[in-house]
């Protein structure tokens, strides 16, 4: 019954560092300017960019500081109610206001900004779950599981994400996407039709995002465990 507290409570802790992480990560824009050298963003544009088939020209010759500008935008649109997403826009050749997004792309990402209002009070329930346990643990004076014991408990964790990507990490993406969004709206685009797709060079930037986001869940959920350790003391 023990182990079986102690697990439930360490995926509820790493419940609660999820929207966490995802806060910090967003305020540094999911570090799009750090990883648009190493994974080739700038040659994934000038390669698709060009091809655009809904009139977007010019993007190509945009410049790395306008797309980290644009991705900024995106990021901050998403996380204000899509406000702001339908003005985004970049300069071309002739030096012309072209807007960014297509309508469907504006539809996806207002899909985007509702799921994620829609998993604010989820995510306040969780941490507030969390809160109340650990109040009566530190009551009840619970002794804390040795680190061994939470390493177990974390390998399992981790085996069992390691098991849901290896079913293809694309085909777990696409399925997150058909189950999460409306059956009648454009979630997948592809690079000769949408510049969003283009500049995030989707979906191998959001492999990494991923990635970064549950190595800093993990960590905030040890960190969590260490002050717990500190604050509850047989």
């Amino acid at each position: 019954m023990k182990k079986t507290f102690w697990v439930f409570f360490l995926l509820l802790s790493f419940s609660v560092t999820l929207p966490v992480s995802w806060w910090v990560l967003s305020k540094a824009d999911f570090f799009y300017a750090s990883l648009y050298d190493p994974i080739g963003i700038d040659s994934h544009i000038k390669t698709y960019a060009p091809k655009n088939l809904k009139n977007k020209k010019g993007f190509e010759v945009t410049s790395k500081q306008t797309r980290v500008e644009l991705f900024h935008g995106i990021v901050e649109s998403i996380h204000i109610k899509g406000e702001g997403l339908k003005q985004l826009s970049y300069q071309n050749q002739q030096n012309q206001k072209v807007i960014l997004l297509t309508d469907v792309e504006v539809i996806h990402l207002q899909d985007v900004a509702n799921l994620l209002e829609k998993l604010k009070p989820v995510a306040f329930s969780v941490m507030t779950l969390w809160i109340i346990l650990l109040v009566v643990m530190f009551i009840r004076r619970v002794k804390i599981p040795s680190t061994k014991q939470l390493s177990l408990s974390t390998l399992l964790i981790i085996f069992i994400a390691a098991m849901v990507l290896s079913l293809g990490p694309e085909k777990v993406f696409n399925q997150l996407h058909i189950w999460v969004f409306p059956d009648n709206h454009q979630w997948f685009f592809y690079y000769e039709e949408s510049l969003m797709s283009t500049m995030m060079k989707a979906p191998d930037l959001f492999g990494y995002i991923a990635a970064m986001w549950v190595l800093l869940s993990f960590i905030l959920t040890v960190l969590l465990f260490t002050v717990m350790k500190l604050v509850v003391k047989p």
